[in-house]
Order: structure tokens, then sequence, then C-alpha cells
């Protein structure tokens, strides 16, 4: 039976599920008094999927943050005076406030279950089996990292919270430099990819990090950091152990194939089981679709961008029809993204995960660091696996430079891992954010864009280097009267 177990977060109480030990679980709950502590090893153990349950609330509002922050995305109906539309105009024009619902939203939700992995860890002793306790110590420390990561590279400087504590504790913490905290993001990891974990766990524990999820991750923070030389280690450290492969991409979303050998981490949803569905099958399935796409209609959100369903992909690539489809008739059309679609028999209650790290992901960034050290002449053929495997497409035959080769995998990392949340940071990682956003802004989408009331008369740039932060949530501001928390530049 599930448990509701209760932690401090920052200023705020804020109660979670810690369920029963596995990760396929119903939502029967028991609550716990506010002061409750983990007494037993089994608590700590269904503490530790409640852990993995909270990855799913982060990742409803993730997509606002990065996708729709990026080429990928547009807000579908940007004439809408609904309250929905204009917060996600906002975020797609780049023109938010710090009183932003959503940007509070995933601030909030991430570092709820950063708390939730702070109570793992204070009472790790729990499991006086030293295998075990390292095990489940390396879990938590890997969601902890994980959520600090994202936070890190949307936030900047963050509160670094890695222990219970009050809420007059909690007002005395102000933000740390952005160097200190990716030490403990690679720290966390670093402790997740020795041997305290498996390297791919077996078919009763699907789900659970792996150590080659914990080497992947902290690879692409070093590549994030510019540490190429670390980062290839651990990336041929994961190719090299012969666990993960590269599949058809159709069966890389199939959900009778979850969890297959090309998933290395994924934030994991079952259907039917009392609101661990997937929300998305409805959420980006087209408005006014009735129940042609999926039952119960779409929201029509994370629409798809006519740039890239026009520019994104060559002809004849597999992943198209995978990722996007359109919806509509020979005088309307509506993009929807298809990735997350299958059949709910209730709505918002889908089966699909969401991928966080993929085999392929480990191949373009090996190719990415490659190309950087050796040139472009040894990163092609990585590439050229993706594309062949996934794309179904030939071999890159144009590409002669180092230079040709960085755009050649930003474009085969766009269709690629398109609508999983990697396109914004990507450009960012690159330093390539500004030109391609405003590109689209008033180039490639430039009739869409138009629609827009509150860029005309149109400014030189949309899109500006401080934009590409998030405000510090003001809520997380004027709460607190010990000390006086800073916001980002430009806000």
């Amino acid at each position: 039976m599930k448990k509701i177990i209760y932690y401090i977060s920052l200023i705020a109480f804020i109660s979670f599920y810690a369920c029963d030990e596995t990760l396929d679980i119903d939502a029967d709950s028991e609550i716990l008094s506010p002061d409750k502590k983990l007494e037993t090893i089994q608590q700590l153990r269904a503490a530790v999927i409640g852990c993995y349950n909270g990855l799913q609330k982060p990742m409803e509002t993730e997509w606002m943050l990065t996708e729709l922050r990026s080429d990928n995305a547009v807000q579908g109906t940007p004439t809408s005076t609904n309250a929905q539309n204009i917060e996600f105009n906002q975020l797609d024009m780049f023109s938010l406030l710090p009183t932003h619902a959503k940007v509070y939203d995933y601030w909030m939700d991430s570092y709820a279950n950063i708390g939730r992995t702070n109570t793992v860890l204070k009472s790790i002793s729990l499991a006086t089996n030293e295998s075990e306790r390292k095990n489940l110590e390396a879990q938590a420390r890997f969601i902890r990292a994980h959520h600090y990561f994202n936070l890190v590279r949307l936030y900047g400087p963050l509160f670094i919270i890695t222990e219970d504590i009050s809420p007059d504790e909690a007002k005395l913490k102000d933000r740390s430099p952005v160097e200190d905290v990716y030490k403990q993001i690679i720290e966390d990891l670093t402790f997740a990819a020795s041997d305290a974990l498996p390297e791919k766990w077996d078919d009763e524990n699907l789900g659970r990090v792996s150590q080659l999820a914990a080497k992947t991750l902290l690879a692409k923070v070093y590549l994030t950091l510019g540490q190429l030389s670390e980062a290839k280690t651990l990336l041929l450290d994961v190719k090299g152990s012969g666990k993960h492969r590269l599949l058809p991409y159709n069966e890389v979303f199939a959900i009778n194939r979850e969890m297959n050998d090309e998933i290395i981490f994924a934030v994991r949803y079952k259907a039917n089981a009392n609101g661990l569905g997937s929300p998305f099958a409805n959420r980006f399935a087209p408005t006014s679709s009735g129940n042609a796409v999926v039952n119960g209609d779409g929201s029509g959100w994370n629409f798809p961008s006519y740039d890239f369903m026009e520019k994104a992909y060559e002809a004849n690539d597999a992943r198209k029809d995978v990722t996007v489809s359109t919806f509509g008739n020979a005088t309307w059309v509506k993009n929807y993204v298809k990735k997350y679609l299958s059949p709910v028999s209730v709505t918002y209650d889908a089966e699909n995960d969401w991928p966080i790290l993929r085999y392929s992901d480990v191949l373009l960034m090996l190719a990415e660091i490659i190309n950087e050290q050796e040139g472009h002449v040894n990163a092609l053929p990585l590439i050229n696996d993706v594309r062949n495997v996934h794309g179904n497409l030939p071999a890159l035959t144009m590409v002669t430079s180092q230079a040709e080769c960085r755009l050649a995998i930003e474009k085969e990392r766009r269709v690629e891992f398109a609508f999983e949340n990697h396109r914004f940071f990507d450009l960012v990682r690159t330093g390539r954010a500004l030109e391609v956003l405003n590109y689209q802004i008033f180039d490639s989408d430039k009739n869409f864009y138009a629609r827009y009331k509150d860029i005309a008369p149109k400014p030189t740039e949309i899109v500006k280097e401080w934009q590409l932060l998030l405000p510090i949530p003001q809520r997380e501001i004027d709460s607190n009267n010990k000390i006086v928390i800073t916001q980002n530049y430009g806000y």
C-alpha cells in the first residue's frame, strides 16, 4: 500500500507518495503524520519508489520551458485570449514575468522531489546491508542530480538543499553559484556511476536507475561544462558495455516495447493505475479532434512549429511519422506531437513512458566530442549509425569540415530527440540559441509570429542572452522575510 510521507522543501511542507516496491503501483494511500520518520527498511524502499513517482509532476511543465522556448514548438493559437494560451505565448515569445505560473510550478515540483530524495538519504542507515544501502543511496542521488541539472540550466544559481531542514532554516538559504550547483551534481552522479548499481537492471526492476544511466547523465553534465575528455571516457564505457543498442525508431516508443534496449532511463507511466498514467496523449492531441486522434479530444499543446514540420526532416526520414502528424482538412490543418500517443480509456491516462536518456544520445554526444577532438571524419560513422537505423537515411557524404559536422549533429539531434525536451538545452550549450530562435521568429515562421500582437512593430531581436534563463519565481522571493534573494538579470 502506498504511504504519504510529509517533508519540508525550501519553505513549504509538501506531501508525496511513497509506494510499494515496484515501479508499477496503485495509488491507494495511507496518510502518515507530518512528523513521521522513516523507521523501517520497508518504508525506506517504498520512499525510494516515491522519488521515481515524483519525477512525473515536473514533466507536466518541463516541455513548456524547453520545447516551447525552442524552435520546435509554438503556441498554436497566438490570438487566443485564453489564460492558459497567454501563458504559453509569454514562454514562446520570451516575454514572461517572474510571476509566471508555470515557472513557479516547475520550480516547486522539482524541489518537492529533491525533498523526497533528501528524506531517503537522511534515513539511508535503515539499510543495514551495505550493498543495498549504497544501491538505494545511488538511486536517490541520481534523481536529485537529474533535477538540479535541469534547474541550473533553466534558472542559473540555485538553492542547494541536500538535507531535511525546517522552514526557518530554509529561509536562511541563499542561492549558490552555478559552479557550486554543478559540483553537487557531479558528486551525486559520480557516486551513482560507481559499482553501487548494476550496469543494467533485470526485468523485475525495469525503470530503476542503472550505473550506465548515471554514467550517461554525468557525461551530459561534463559535455555541458565543456569537459570533453571526462565526458568521452564515460560515453565510451556506456558504448562498450554492450548493454544498450539502437532499435528501429517506431519500436523505441512502442508501448509494448517500453524499457527496451535503447532506453537508458525514462520517467515511467502506467495507465489505469489511479493517477499514474501519462497526460500527454490528450495534452498534445489537436483541439477539436473529438475521438479521432485520442479518446476524449486533445488540448493542442506543444504545437509543432511550421519551421519544424517543413524544415527539420529530410525526405523519407522514418522518424517523422513516429514523432508528428497533422489533423484537419483542405482549409485548416493542425500539427501535433504523436510520439506520446497511445489509446486511452480515461483522459490524461496513457501508458507512454517519457525517455530521458537513450542510446542514440550516447552516440551523438560521442560524435560531438570526437568532432571537436579528432575532426569530422571520425565523428561521421556515429552519426550515420543513428541516421541509418532510426531514419532509414543514407550516410552523410557532403560534410567536409568540423564546422559542417557541428551543424549536421545539431540537425540530427533536432529530429532524433524532437519533443523529448533536448532542443533548447542543445542550442544553449552550443551557443546557437539566439541565432536559431530569432531566425525562427523573423524568418522561417515569420507569417505565424506576425499574428502575435505584442511584437508589432517588430523589434530587431526578440530573444536576448539574459532571457535564456528563467526568472526565479517571484513567490520564492516575496515569501522570504529572512534574507533578500536576488533575481536573475533582466527580470
